[in-house]
C-alpha cells in the first residue's frame, strides 16, 4: 500500500513497534553527498580524498544522525544490516560490525590481487604527498600505493575494483544467511532504505522474496526514486516516496 501523509508514518512505526526482528537494507540514497573541491585526473587519488571525506564526516552530519535514529528505533531487538554502501558510516552509529555485511566493499580498506589492508595510513601518506605540488604528486604517489605484504599495486577494496576480493565480505555473508534462516514465521520487519537497481540481486529482490515467504513479516520500502512495490507485497508492504535520510531525521 502507498498512502501519503501521517497514516503512512503511523503504519511504519506500528510495524517497527510490533516487530520481533529487523532485516535492514541500505542503499546509495543513504550516502552523503560530497562537493568536489578539486578535479583529479587519476581515479585512485580521487578515491583517496573520498575515503578521507567519509572518515572525517562530522557526527552531526544528517546521514549519521539518521543512522543513529534508526538504531534507536530498533532498540535491543535482533537485527542484521545489508549495506550496498562503501562509506562504512553505518558502523559509526551504534550498529555492531558483527551484524552488518557490506558485499560491495569498503573505502576504509585497500587491496592488491591477494591481500586486503587498512587504507588510512597509506591513503594519508599519499594525500600528504599530493600537497607537495603536481610534479611531486605525479612522481611520488605510485611508489606509496603498494601492498605492504607483497609490493603489488593497491586499489580500493570495493566492487568497482576489477580484482575485487570477495573473501573480504564472505564470512559476514555466511553469518547473514544463517541469521536469515532463523527469521521464518517470526514477526520480521524488513526495512529497505534507498536501494536502487544497480545490484538488485543483493537486496531488492531477495528482500521481497523473504517478505513473500514470511507472511508474518512487514516490508517497508523508503525510496525517493524507486518506491514501487511488487503486487505480491501489496498487503504486507508499505512504500514511501522519500529520501530515507530525510524520513528518519524528521520522524
Amino acid at each position: 500500500m502507498m498512502v501519503d501523509g501521517k497514516e503512512t508514518v503511523q503504519q511504519v512505526f506500528e510495524a517497527i513497534e510490533h516487530a520481533e526482528m529487523f532485516l535492514i537494507g541500505v542503499g546509495t540514497e543513504c550516502m552523503p553527498v560530497r562537493e568536489q573541491t578539486t578535479v583529479l585526473r587519476e581515479p585512485f587519488l580521487a578515491d583517496c580524498e573520498k575515503s578521507r571525506f567519509y572518515e572525517e564526516l562530522p557526527e552531526e552530519h544528517e546521514v549519521l544522525r539518521a543512522y543513529r535514529r534508526l538504531s534507536e528505533l530498533i532498540g535491543a531487538k535482533p537485527y542484521f544490516v545489508v549495506t550496498l554502501n562503501t562509506d562504512d558510516l553505518i558502523y559509526r552509529a551504534g550498529f555492531e560490525a558483527d551484524l552488518v555485511v557490506a558485499p560491495c566493499g569498503s573505502m576504509r580498506k585497500l587491496q592488491c590481487t591477494e591481500h586486503i589492508v587498512e587504507a588510512a595510513k597509506i591513503r594519508d601518506e599519499i594525500l600528504t604527498q599530493m600537497q607537495g605540488g603536481a610534479k611531486e604528486c605525479e612522481d611520488g604517489w605510485q611508489a606509496l600505493a603498494v601492498c605492504p605484504q607483497c609490493g603489488r599495486r593497491l586499489g580500493f577494496h570495493t566492487i568497482k575494483n576489477p580484482d575485487y576480493l570477495e573473501e573480504g565480505y564472505l564470512p559476514q555473508w555466511n553469518k547473514y544467511m544463517k541469521w536469515l534462516s532463523c527469521t521464518l514465521n517470526r514477526r520480521l520487519c524488513i526495512l529497505e532504505l534507498g536501494v536502487d537497481f544497480e545490484y538488485p540481486q543483493v537486496i531488492r529482490f531477495p528482500f521481497e522474496k523473504t517478505a513473500y515467504f514470511n507472511q508474518k513479516s512487514k516490508f517497508i520500502r523508503i525510496n525517493k526514486k524507486f518506491p514501487q512495490l511488487a503486487e505480491k507485497l501489496s498487503v504486507q508492504g508499505i512504500n514511501i516516496r522519500e529520501n530515507p535520510i530525510d524520513f528518519l531525521n524528521r520522524n
